[in-house]
């Protein structure tokens, strides 16, 4: 059985010590086993949407770009990017943000908002990552009818409420991730191809773990 290793280090890295806060990067094993991620999606067929209503098809092709962008981006300034995507009760928000070196420090130790940050004061507790203006100028809400109901990546716990983040490497390679947004009659799915960008639209609830079970 092959495993997604997302979080493992890259060559150009310098060795530190394993702990929580260690940074990290990808590997190229990564590549072997996202071929196998990438058979099941054409196996399970996913669909483009074929709704017509407009904030919908907007919102998925604003995200379908954005994708796209940020890795081309990463890879062009050798530097680790990521997709804020915010899930609350009253609000679903998502922007970009740049990091200020090519290592990936542990994402959960810097999940705030920019809100959060200016409100906390703490100069010494403000993360590596920055909005980056020329992708998002700030953050993007969703628009009416529409929401985030949950977000799924590789080796981590689906995300229903709260702030998560999709990183992409400055080698292109981004983590296997899927968005789902409702408006809460239908769910579609958005898998992020975790060698290209790319965003595949589904007019259905997929889970992560599922399309990765059928490759083990």
């Amino acid at each position: 059985m092959i495993k997604i290793l997302f979080g493992a280090k890259t060559n150009h890295q310098k060795a530190q010590p394993q702990t929580k806060s260690a940074q990290r990067g990808f590997t190229l094993i990564e590549i072997l086993i996202v071929l196998g991620i990438m058979s099941a999606v054409i196996v399970l067929g996913l669909g483009r949407v074929r709704k017509n209503e407009n904030n919908i098809k907007t919102t998925f092709r604003e995200i379908t770009v954005l994708s796209k962008e940020i890795r081309n981006q990463a890879r062009l300034t050798q530097t680790f990017f990521r997709l804020m995507i915010e899930i609350r009760p009253d609000k679903s928000r998502y922007w970009v943000e740049k990091g200020n070196a090519i290592e990936m420090k542990d994402a959960k130790a810097e999940l705030k908002t920019q809100e959060e940050i200016e409100a906390s004061g703490d100069e010494k507790k403000k993360s590596s990552f920055t909005l980056y203006k020329k992708l998002t100028k700030k953050e993007k809400t969703l628009p009416k009818g529409i929401k985030f109901k949950s977000l799924e990546i590789q080796n981590s716990e689906p995300l229903m409420d709260g702030l998560g983040a999709i990183y992409y490497s400055p080698e292109g390679l981004v983590e296997a991730s899927i968005i789902h947004i409702t408006d809460d009659k239908n769910t579609w799915s958005l898998l992020i191809n975790p060698l290209t960008g790319i965003v595949d639209i589904a007019e259905e609830e997929i889970s992560l773990k599922d399309i990765i079970k059928r490759n083990e």
